[in-house]
């Protein structure tokens, strides 16, 4: 964090105290980062590092000031993200993205700005804001989870599903969840009219849930019959369905794409209830 050297015997206080740290002896550790502030007065990584064990022992006020003693030392970029999370980990998103936009005027490239950036943005419901940031993060980690998670959402709700499987793509192997990357690859391939893929992979993501697995011959033979056909907005084609069968007698076909769409919206017991009923209509 800085180009002045510092104290040989400060260093070596630092770096027990970050060895305790790392144990989990927050309180010695505290102790000894005090030291080596005291051997040197500008020692902005000590300051740094005492607020993030504030941080973590919950003392959320300790932590702000200590990061904000830290700052009249240098605007750091790393400092200015610790103490933007403080923020945001109390919901003040408008604080919180003050400090990440002066971090990452300091260094345009910081990843963990640029995520928390995103991820500001998104619990705004600023979903374009949210895009722009977290493709910051993808470029210079293809792989990086969360972002590759939060972009494949907000990409499905702008129903930009080539870009949607490309960041499922990114993750597929790495993914912490994978009923939902298979989830959302059917999803995104039922929407392209992809339908034999789309059903192999919402099988996939079934079939993570003993439940509903009995569905796997069902859904295969459902593929021929859908395949052909384009639904649209599957909100919409639910709505009408169901107001037609209510309305008129339905046919065994009408059952099955009716429950075949409950699927693809993850509702499983209705759909499950639907077979059943159609078995006795």
């Amino acid at each position: 964090m800085r180009t002045q050297a510092v104290p040989k015997e400060a260093v070596g206080v630092y770096n027990r105290a970050l060895d305790l740290s790392c144990r989990g002896e927050y309180s010695t550790a505290l102790k000894e980062y005090q030291h080596a502030i005291e051997l040197y007065p500008e020692f902005i990584e000590a300051y740094n590092n005492i607020g993030e064990i504030y941080s973590r022992m919950g003392e959320r006020d300790r932590a702000i000031s200590t990061y904000m003693r830290a700052l009249t030392i240098s605007r750091h970029h790393k400092v200015l993200l610790n103490l933007g999370v403080e923020y945001y980990n109390r919901s003040d998103y408008t604080s919180a993205i003050k400090y990440f936009k002066e971090s990452l005027s300091l260094d345009v490239n910081f990843l963990e700005g640029n995520f928390y950036m995103g991820m500001a943005y998104f619990n705004l419901k600023n979903y374009q804001m949210a895009e722009k940031y977290f493709a910051v993060v993808v470029r210079l980690d293809a792989r990086h989870v969360k972002a590759n998670y939060l972009l494949s959402y907000i990409y499905y709700e702008w129903k930009d599903y080539h870009r949607t499987l490309q960041c499922l793509d990114n993750i597929r192997d790495i993914a912490d969840d994978p009923s939902f990357v298979n989830k959302y690859y059917g999803f995104c391939h039922y929407h392209l009219g992809h339908y034999e893929q789309a059903v192999d992979y919402l099988t996939t993501a079934l079939e993570s849930n003993p439940q509903y697995a009995k569905f796997r011959n069902y859904l295969k033979g459902l593929t021929y019959e859908n395949k052909l056909h384009e639904v649209g907005d599957v909100d919409q084609r639910i709505k009408e369905m169901e107001q037609k069968m209510m309305s008129d007698r339905p046919t065994l076909r009408e059952f099955s794409r009716l429950s075949m769409l409950y699927i693809f919206k993850g509702e499983y017991k209705k759909a499950e209830d639907l077979l059943l009923s159609a078995r006795g209509a």
